[in-house]
């Protein structure tokens, strides 16, 4: 008995890559005349294209910059070597094709963690999931990060498995180059190389070679980048220079309770860098010293007010795994212009989506986990990435690339063939339980308080 019955599991991937493919280009064949409407969009061409122009990572002539992680922009760069500078439709079909190479890593992930039905239901889940089939068309690091991730994944539970040197290289290097696609994972190797040494089922020596092996992957990657930066900054800069900015948005004086996203665009006092001209007048600093000061002044500010720290940790929390929002947003502003029926129905489409995976995902951690060891591979990012982004600043959009991992364990869950006595501890349920309840109280508080106006305006500008 399952909970899903499944014919064949074959036929369900099959059926989902031509449906999800169908879809995408069906979309592509409308987004000719679409431009850049997000300003990290605009960023990332702009960078493109003073690469291919010969002025390196820069603005412009003479302005190198560290302000975003290279690899993404490098990505656009070298599409526009091909098809000419800005070709946003060659870039959104280059990113169908690595959703595409995504689906087949998930298949093995799947495979590798439990069985064969699972790696490909989870593969059909990730490959139809709404959000990210938006995101394929958006010039954003969404589908090349979460690319790179389920890679370093797959090459971890790899490395678990049979520990190779090879196999730890390209580990490292699978993570080197998605913290040079986000800079979110840059001090990974930090937890992640002493986790394998402890996970490993090997002798000592080969627990001490593989870390060793990873870092090397690693750093093989961002070494250069880092000493790049760090001369130009003339300060330590490891991937970019939005760290400490990003940290102190969120944690200082006039960091609003609401979208504290939005803290970026107060001015005049309010401004997270007012204070830089009176601490030093007439000095110039570089992107680099400006970041390290943000973070300074986040940190004393997160240690002399612990309580409002607190209270706003929660708040991030809520707003990380909150309602998947981005493209409703984007019609409301008027970035997007859907017909009427699409504009409602993909919005729909896109938070149902959410709520049925990350349930049953959320359910499967529970219910249905895999061994231990590679349990606690699949939820390192999700750890990591959701407990940076509690201290920082949370945003719906940041939980997208971990939803491949919740599509494994939902696929667990479906596909389990003995769903009773895979874990029948009160503990395991009463964790589901709490884990289910916990989503959606954030998703009544954020629909019930912080979007109720938002959307009220949304079905007003559709209806």
């Amino acid at each position: 008995m399952t909970f899903v019955h499944l014919q064949d599991s074959r036929l369900i991937l099959r059926a989902a890559i031509v449906l999800g493919l169908g879809i995408r280009l069906a979309i592509l064949s409308q987004t000719a005349a679409l431009g850049t409407e997000i300003q990290d969009e605009q960023h990332y061409v702009q960078l493109a294209g003073n690469v291919l122009a010969g002025h390196g990572f820069a603005w412009g002539p003479g302005q190198p910059t560290s302000i975003r992680p290279p690899l993404y922009p490098g990505l656009v760069a070298a599409i526009f070597s091909v098809t000419g500078v800005g070709n946003l439709q060659a870039v959104r079909f280059v990113q169908i094709l690595i959703a595409l190479a995504t689906t087949a890593l998930i298949v093995e992930l799947g495979r590798r963690v439990f069985n064969a039905d699972v790696g490909r239901v989870a593969a059909a889940i990730f490959f139809l999931y709404p959000s990210l089939v938006f995101f394929n068309f958006t010039i954003l690091t969404e589908t090349l990060f979460t690319f790179l991730l389920v890679a370093f994944l797959l090459l971890s539970v790899m490395l678990v498995e049979t520990p190779r040197v090879s196999t730890a290289l390209l580990c490292g290097l699978a993570l080197g180059l998605a913290a040079l696609t986000r800079s979110v994972l840059w001090p990974t190797p930090l937890i992640f190389c002493p986790l394998i040494a402890l996970l490993l089922r090997a002798p000592r020596q080969t627990r001490l070679v593989m870390p060793v092996a990873v870092a090397a992957g690693f750093a093989l990657v961002v070494a250069p980048w880092a000493v790049r930066n760090t001369r130009l900054q003339n300060t330590v800069t490891i991937v970019d220079t939005m760290g400490g900015m990003n940290l102190r948005l969120g944690n200082y004086e006039h960091t609003p309770d609401d979208r504290m996203w939005a803290a970026v665009g107060l001015e005049g006092e309010k401004n997270w860098s007012y204070p830089i001209a009176q601490e030093f007048p007439g000095q110039y600093l570089t992107e680099g010293q400006k970041d390290k000061w943000a973070q300074s002044k986040a940190i004393e500010y997160m240690r002399a007010h612990p309580g409002t720290t607190a209270r706003r940790a929660l708040i991030k929390f809520a707003d990380f795994w909150g309602l998947e929002r981005e493209y409703a947003a984007g019609i409301q502003q008027g970035m997007f212009a859907p017909t009427r029926w699409f504009g409602t129905a993909a919005s729909m489409a896109i938070v149902a989506g959410y709520l049925v995976v990350i349930l049953s995902g959320a359910a499967g951690i529970w219910l249905a986990p895999p061994a231990w060891r590679v349990n606690v591979l699949l939820l390192l990012p999700v750890v990591l990435i959701a407990g940076v982004h509690t201290l920082v600043f949370g945003h719906s959009r940041y939980h997208l690339p971990l939803i491949p991992i919740f599509a494994v364990y939902a696929a667990a869950l479906l596909t389990a063939r003995r769903p009773l006595e895979l874990r029948e501890r009160r503990s395991a349920l009463l964790g589901a339980a709490v884990t289910l309840l916990l989503l959606v109280g954030v998703w009544i508080r954020q629909v019930a308080v912080v979007d109720a106006e938002r959307i009220r305006a949304l079905f007003d500008h559709v209806g």
